[in-house]
């Protein structure tokens, strides 16, 4: 039997690529390993034929914890119990697409002698695949000055689910019963928690954003009391295909994921990319300045973020609007996850 294990998870954007590559994966039986009750066991469940397996790992603060000093015995735990699930599983190549959930399972590969693979999505390499990536038969980027780091680097860019295409804007339309009066849409998320630096500044920008675009806002669960007839707001949202489709600007972070897909789908978009602080090493703002420099996005600096800044940045978009597209158009084709799954077919008997 060909296995394969996937493994990544804390946030969706260590899952969504490893999503990608499962229509791509032909003649494999796929595992995936992460947090027990983590976003990623949650996101498994829609997909049936892929077996979820819980490893104990946990996740490293920046700021000065008394959680840090748990690592060490947790992560040991984590990879002795991924060293037993490989030693039943007995796969032919692992899959990771970093994060902490990522890490017990990685590092029990390298233990095994399996082959390993990695991908990482921003322009510096995250820590949990820093630990590794040494070890690794090919560690695939998302941008290429990162693969030029490693002897075993591949630039493949960073996978994009098929079904992110096959929106319909109609549904949106229907679901939310927007006016048809000739206004544009305006799409709002900050990831799939929501952000809530952008949702305080938006609540306040609300009444003139509403006066030029219809208004769809995935806020999380920010208690956010704004209210129009041209705004919409969910706390999560499961149909991101359907939003992206009927998007005309995008307000959003600077996740690597989130900047692959607005530029893939051709989506002109304000970027407020998350600061460096005690929860982010600070590559949003690195993945943010290596698109604007291509022209892609437009960027504000959340240091710069008002309700003032915010509604003339948005407002700008249109004027904006081809320059970007254009820029993008450049762009080479997404067809990362077909180079990456090609790489971990090498590995089928």
């Amino acid at each position: 039997m060909n296995t394969i294990i996937l493994t990544g998870g804390g946030t969706a954007g260590h899952i969504t690529p490893n999503l990608a590559l499962l229509p791509y994966l032909e003649g494999y039986e796929v595992h995936y390993c992460g947090e027990a009750g983590g976003m990623e066991e949650k996101m498994l469940a829609a997909y049936p034929k892929v077996q979820f397996h819980a490893l104990p790992c946990i996740k490293f603060r920046r700021a000065l914890s008394p959680a840090n000093c748990k690592i060490p015995f947790v992560l040991h735990r984590g990879i002795c119990e991924a060293k037993k699930l490989i030693d039943t599983l007995q796969p032919r190549v692992v899959f990771s697409k970093g994060g902490y959930a990522a890490l017990p399972m990685a590092m029990a590969a390298s233990k095994r002698k399996v082959p390993l693979i990695l991908h990482e999505s921003d322009v510096s390499m995250g820590l949990s695949n820093r630990l590794v990536a040494k070890k690794c038969r090919y560690v695939c980027t998302s941008f290429p000055a990162l693969a030029a780091q490693y002897g075993n680097g591949i630039f493949t860019g960073l996978p994009i689910r098929r079904e992110l295409y096959e929106g319909s804007a109609e549904r949106i339309v229907r679901k939310f019963g927007f006016a048809q009066d000739g206004k544009p849409n305006l799409f709002v998320f900050g990831g799939s928690q929501g952000a809530l630096t952008i949702n305080r500044v938006l609540e306040s920008a609300l009444d003139e954003l509403c006066a030029r675009f219809h208004v769809l806002h995935i806020a999380g669960k920010h208690a956010f009391d704004g209210k129009h007839i041209n705004y919409r707001r969910l706390e999560f949202c499961d149909t991101m295909a359907d939003c992206y489709a009927w998007a005309d600007y995008i307000i959003c972070r600077a996740g690597a994921g989130t900047l692959a897909e607005v530029t893939a789908l051709r989506k002109p978009a304000l970027v407020i990319p998350l600061p460096k602080s005690d929860t982010s090493r600070g590559d949003q703002q690195q993945n943010a300045a290596y698109y604007q420099g291509l022209g892609m996005i437009e960027v504000l600096p959340q240091e710069k973020l008002t309700e003032e800044s915010l509604i003339a940045a948005v407002s700008a978009l249109p004027q904006k609007r081809s320059k970007l597209i254009s820029a993008m158009q450049k762009a080479s084709g997404n067809d990362s996850a077909r180079r990456i799954a090609e790489l971990l077919n090498n590995f089928r008997r």
